[in-house]
């Protein structure tokens, strides 16, 4: 018997006015880099190895942005380049910020900023304890690094068949209700009535249509969610909650999330839980009638299965694209993210945007490290100094465009390149970090 999910959707989002906007104030903040790819011996990069894991939403982009990282710092530097990373650990938004937090990895990644408060209550309260300096906030800076959108997996080979020319269109009611468990059939009135294209018709000897019924398949939805703490499932439900309004509202004292996973009694009783947005494609795969929430590169590169459209604010019809991504993105060109001198980052969700063309379901990851190594040991593996300009040198060449920057592994790993005025942020972020409260110097 399932429980009533709504409960849980508007727990994530139910405000995402989430702190006061303020400028960045770290020194060297207004600089602006280059990715500058240069590397002498005396900085020792060759032989570290900075851990580097989190959102599973972030997966393709590093795990191809490390190694043309390392190829394109040889070009420039030779043998003085680094040359041992190791392939980023996706394992969930939650892991990624406790990671950092711990030391297990220099950079943690997320799709939630660290610190994010929802309902007044701080997603990573149980990490961030203010106690010392490795658990406050403005020890802690962090770093958009990608763009992208989150698709609608679906698993209907008998309807692909028939009508691959036309994918399911769903919007954000059946969505909310599909989680809900209140739609439970494909052929439910509500999405035949978004598919009309999607019919079977009889013809008189004429050739005359006269009667034509819904060809949405009998089948039972079997809905798939992230079982781990995931900022992709953030980026879903706070869709759902901008969109549903008030049926998204908590109340509360009601369990917070992604700081915690799902449990089985709080969706239908369907419902597979899958692990990471690899687990949430391969259930889907598995799964005839399944439905899925993915990021975009999961179905574009590694997968068969279509994504559905979505109709969005202007009751458009869009495709997962990076050009509908990138719309969507840019009708908050007005409100760009923005972190304050306690580390808390707002303006950051990007969920159903009003302009022409937007596919509604897209959000920005960020990059999370320590912003003064001085003192703090070894963090992921590296320490000091030489440590910390190598994980920068990193992250900047990742927010860089143009042939021979980290944004164009990110489009060609299905991702959106940042906005111009994201990409300043993310540069400006980077220029912030010191040692031993002095500018690392980047260029």
């Amino acid at each position: 018997m399932k429980t009533n999910l709504r409960v849980k959707l508007g727990v994530i989002v139910a405000t995402l006015g989430l702190v006061s906007a303020m400028a960045v104030v770290d020194a060297g903040a207004s600089a602006t880099l280059n990715g500058d790819l240069t590397f002498a011996a005396a900085d020792g990069a060759a032989s570290l190895n900075p851990a580097m894991g989190g959102s599973s939403f972030d997966e393709p982009f590093f795990n191809s942005a490390i190694p043309t990282f390392m190829s394109e710092a040889a070009r420039v530097s030779g043998s003085n380049a680094p040359s041992a990373i190791s392939l980023y650990s996706p394992t969930g938004s939650s892991a990624g910020k406790k990671g950092v937090i711990a030391g297990t990895y220099a950079v943690g990644a997320s799709d939630v900023p660290m610190g994010t408060v929802v309902n007044g209550v701080n997603l990573d309260a149980s990490s961030l304890t203010n106690a010392n300096a490795a658990t406050t906030l403005s020890s802690y800076t962090q770093v958009p690094v990608v763009l992208g959108g989150v698709g609608m997996m679906y698993n209907l080979p008998s309807l692909t068949k028939k009508f691959g020319k036309y994918p399911v269109i769903l919007n954000s009611t059946v969505l909310a209700d599909i989680y809900d468990g209140v739609t439970t059939k494909w052929n439910s009135a509500a999405i035949c009535k978004l598919n009309p294209k999607i019919v079977n018709v009889k013809k008189n000897k004429k050739g005359k249509v006269i009667h034509s019924t819904c060809a949405m398949p009998n089948l039972p939805i079997v809905p798939v969610y992230r079982a781990d703490g995931s900022g992709t499932t953030f980026i879903f439900m706070d869709y759902l909650n901008q969109t549903q309004g008030a049926n998204f509202k908590t109340p509360a004292g009601a369990e917070v999330y992604p700081g915690t996973s799902f449990n089985q009694g709080q969706v239908p009783t369907t419902a597979l839980g899958g692990q990471k947005n690899a687990g949430v494609a391969a259930d889907v795969e598995q799964t005839v009638g399944g439905v899925g929430y993915v990021e975009y590169s999961y179905i574009l590169l590694q997968h068969t299965l279509p994504a559905a459209r979505i109709v969005n604010a202007k009751h458009q019809i869009e495709s997962l694209s990076e050009t509908s991504v990138a719309a969507d993105a840019a009708a908050f060109s007005s409100t760009p993210p923005k972190e304050n001198a306690n580390g808390q980052v707002s303006s950051f969700s990007i969920v159903n945007g009003t302009g022409s063309g937007d596919y509604p379901i897209a959000g920005y990851s960020w990059a999370i490290l320590r912003s003064d190594w001085n003192g703090i040991g070894t963090v992921g593996g590296v320490s000091g100094l030489n440590g910390e300009k190598l994980v920068a040198k990193f992250l900047d060449w990742c927010v860089q465009g143009g042939t021979n920057g980290g944004q164009h592994v990110a489009m060609e790993q299905g991702y959106v390149p940042l906005p111009s005025y994201v990409t300043t942020l993310a540069e400006q972020q980077v220029a912030s970090l010191t040692y031993n409260n002095q500018s690392l110097g980047l260029n």
